[in-house]
């Protein structure tokens, strides 16, 4: 009995280190963005100041939809269209449309 036990310790030992290892290696080829100025430059014209967000902990909730999403520094919205950027949230269509229709009213 005590030789199975060790045997699995072993076991899980090997898989947690191999897990901690892809980790890395998944780190290295895809780094997380250090800033949000890397990703989008502030002079983009499809960048501007959101609102219906509030400020919490680490982050910034937002507060446009329902799903509510936190937003740590740099990351974007179940949505992808709100970012929180320097502790502030981004919208990132402004000037496009959601809708178009060529029919007449």
């Amino acid at each position: 009995m005590t030789r199975a036990r060790g045997a699995a310790a072993w076991l899980l030992a090997v898989l947690a280190a191999a897990a901690a290892l892809a980790a890395a290696a998944l780190l290295a080829f895809y780094p997380p963005p250090a800033t949000f100025s890397l990703l989008y430059p502030p002079q983009s014209s499809h960048v501007r100041a959101g609102r219906f967000a509030r400020q919490v902990c680490n982050g910034v909730q937002c507060r446009l939809c329902p799903y509510d999403c936190f937003l740590p520094e740099g990351a974007t919205g179940r949505c992808r269209v709100r970012v929180n950027c320097g502790g502030s949230i981004k919208t990132l269509v402004y000037p496009q449309s959601a809708a178009a229709k060529t029919n007449p009213i």
